[in-house]
């Protein structure tokens, strides 16, 4: 089945609904009334690359939620993952290099786009990939707020203070995530139509197995219907 073609960039700069994204306490509220259940694990490793400006926090419900099933987690050292892809795209090669097995690797909105470029580099040291709300068909977001922010890093990459710049790793990275992905790894893509940060249509890709769910961009870390997504994938693996 085709792909849906991606919105006008027009309306993609306009940006999504993003009040869509008031929901997100609630939807924290639920998942922490809730009891999803994961099949428990042994010697089973994931790997967990948070989005951008997000931090290691924004996996705050995440990460014990698998580690109590027996997982051994770690989140990539990606920071607030604002600086150049090539940079986080290194640290979770080294994360996945860490581990005396292929890892589970979860990615969650620009994580995601690096979590899918990890995957095509080093394919034996991924056993599973999972992208939640990642814009995979699209390097940069329309959104002209996120893509102003993003612009103006790159501004600073120039300067001794700002995030290190490397435009030529960059541009590699670029045409690695627009390139068809073609290496043996399993690939689940959730994805949502109420997400208020990133269009839904960009989260597709030919290759992976698409699960829709109903949630805010910011829930796909912390709310019932990405967890349950997680909790099908893992479980059935």
């Amino acid at each position: 089945m085709p792909l849906p073609p991606l919105p006008s960039p027009l309306a993609g700069a306009l940006g999504r609904p993003v009040w869509n994204e008031a929901r997100a306490p609630g939807e924290r509220a639920r998942l922490n009334a809730s009891a999803i259940r994961l099949d428990p694990v042994a010697n089973e490793r994931i790997v967990l690359v948070t989005g951008y400006l997000a931090g290691a926090s924004s996996a705050s419900a995440l990460q014990p939620w698998l580690l109590s099933a027996g997982y051994d987690v770690c989140v990539a050292d990606v920071g607030r993952n604002a600086a150049s892809s090539t940079h986080a795209a290194g640290r979770i090669a080294e994360a996945l290099m860490d581990g005396d097995k292929p890892s589970i690797l979860i990615g969650h909105s620009r994580g995601g786009q690096q979590c899918r470029v990890a995957s095509q580099r080093h394919p034996s040291r991924v056993s599973q990939l999972i992208t939640l709300g990642a814009p995979v068909r699209m390097h940069l977001p329309r959104q002209i707020v996120l893509r102003s922010s993003i612009e103006a890093l790159r501004v600073l990459a120039r300067f001794p203070f700002g995030p290190q710049a490397d435009p030529e790793g960059d541009a590699v990275y670029e045409n690695d995530l627009l390139s068809p992905f073609d290496v043996d790894v399993p690939w689940t893509t959730v994805w949502s139509k109420t997400d208020g940060i990133v269009e839904w249509q960009a989260c597709l890709d030919e290759r992976a197995t698409s699960l829709e769910v109903r949630c805010s961009h910011s829930g796909m870390l912390a709310s019932v219907p990405s967890f349950e997504a997680i909790a099908t994938v893992l479980n059935n693996r």
